[in-house]
């Protein structure tokens, strides 16, 4: 855990140190189209792989294990493909909708960067699997260094793509550390053979209840960018994108660091008592942690934004205070979500993923048809969105605690 925070946390201060000065080189107008692209490559980077990266934490012999990874790296070839036809078909509407004038270009360079986004992810969870922590730290310090150097030099001629392109840079070095000493593993997996096949079927729930689940909660978690870029454009798009770099993705990078040490501590351990002490454990945690995030947004002064990163960024301020109870209530639920595998509950995660799409679809219609409902304005749309996403962390980290305090007991 120390090492992987170590890494996660050295590129993370550098992101957030580098907006201070990339939010009085860049306008709201290009950190919307970097919102863009990391819906896009965020999605793809969960579902490229076809949730094999979960299982690959599982089997105990390394052939089945080699197995899994052969198919996530085929999916991550059909994500390419399937990346390329959409992005391209949809490319001018989407410059015309969201008012994004460089995103054309970026398109066609879209299904590369999805690719890597989810290879890497692949190659994470195998590194995790063979306890080669300093892999995945060296790969998350440096992948945001060359990020934010990139956009840092390309500020003086590409105004309104530069993150996006910086962006990119980052997650190929990431990709290139990640891949360090396993060019026999990657060439290996593109090979097939029957008893990998095998192997495979034994994992059906991955590719099926799983990425199912999956596919649903990355739709939920960046509904908002495709609902509210329309309606509200560009300046509100890029204040929620500078809102999520600097409040939640550090949170989301600190979860992500931890969910895989959990699971892996998790599975070595029996069930009952050992793992509901781990369980409550990291719960407090967690919770301590978003409880000291909260506060200290609600308790910062108005002219935060403005101060730290320009005149021109003064009312972001507001948008991050609506924002941060779903931010800290995500937090404590990805951080604890690999839990739902280790009590084998898959389906269940595929149940609340739908409930989670469904909330935002509804709390974003609420806020749109009764905008009063959320104190009025046109900001209805976000803040009903916001109380919907709340309401779904609190009954997923609820249901978690009902399947982990009941797992032991059927056991017995």
């Amino acid at each position: 855990m120390a090492t992987l925070l170590g890494g996660s946390v050295t590129g993370q201060l550098l992101a957030i140190l580098s907006a201070f000065i990339l939010t009085r080189l860049y306008g709201p107008e290009a950190f919307a189209h970097l919102e863009m692209f990391a819906l896009v490559t965020g999605i793809a980077a969960v579902l490229g792989t076809g949730k094999f990266e979960q299982a690959l934490m599982l089997p105990k012999g390394e052939d089945e294990a080699r197995a899994l990874f052969s198919a996530g790296q085929r999916a991550v070839g059909l994500t390419i493909m399937a990346v390329y036809v959409v992005s391209v078909l949809t490319a001018h509407w989407v410059a015309d909708a969201y008012g994004l004038e460089g995103w054309v270009t970026l398109a066609y360079v879209l299904p590369l960067f999805a690719g890597i986004a989810a290879h890497t992810r692949l190659l994470e969870y195998w590194r995790h699997r063979q306890k080669e922590a300093g892999w995945v730290a060296a790969a998350n310090a440096l992948g945001p260094a060359a990020a934010e150097s990139a956009k840092l030099g390309m500020s003086g001629f590409l105004s309104s793509t530069g993150l996006v392109w910086g962006s990119g840079a980052g997650l190929v070095l990431r990709w290139a550390v990640m891949r360090r000493g396993l060019s026999g593993l990657i060439r290996g997996a593109w090979s097939s053979n029957q008893s990998r096949q095998g192997a495979v079927a034994e994992y059906r729930d991955y590719p099926t209840w799983v990425l199912a689940g999956s596919a649903m909660n990355r739709t939920a978690q960046w509904l908002h960018v495709l609902l509210l870029g329309v309606a509200l454009g560009p300046v509100l798009l890029g204040t929620l994108g500078l809102a999520r770099r600097m409040v939640m993705q550090p949170l989301s990078m600190l979860a992500a660091s931890a969910a895989p040490v959990l699971f892996k501590s998790a599975t070595d351990l029996e069930d009952g008592a050992p793992l509901r002490r781990l369980f409550w454990q990291a719960l407090g945690v967690f919770f301590a942690i978003a409880m000291m995030v909260w506060v200290s947004v609600q308790l910062a002064p108005d002219n935060t934004t403005a101060w730290l990163f320009g005149a021109e960024w003064f009312g972001a301020m507001e948008v991050v205070r609506v924002l941060v109870p779903w931010f800290v209530l995500n937090f404590i639920s990805a951080g604890l979500g690999s839990m739902f595998h280790r009590v084998q509950r898959p389906r269940w995660i595929t149940a609340l993923d739908a409930l989670h799409l469904l909330m935002v679809g509804v709390g974003w219609w609420l806020g749109t048809t009764h905008p009063e409902w959320f104190g009025g304005g046109e900001w209805g749309a976000l803040v009903g969105i916001v109380w919907a996403k709340c309401v779904y962390y609190l009954v997923n980290v609820s249901v978690l605690i009902f399947a982990v305090m009941t797992h032991g007991n059927a056991d017995r």
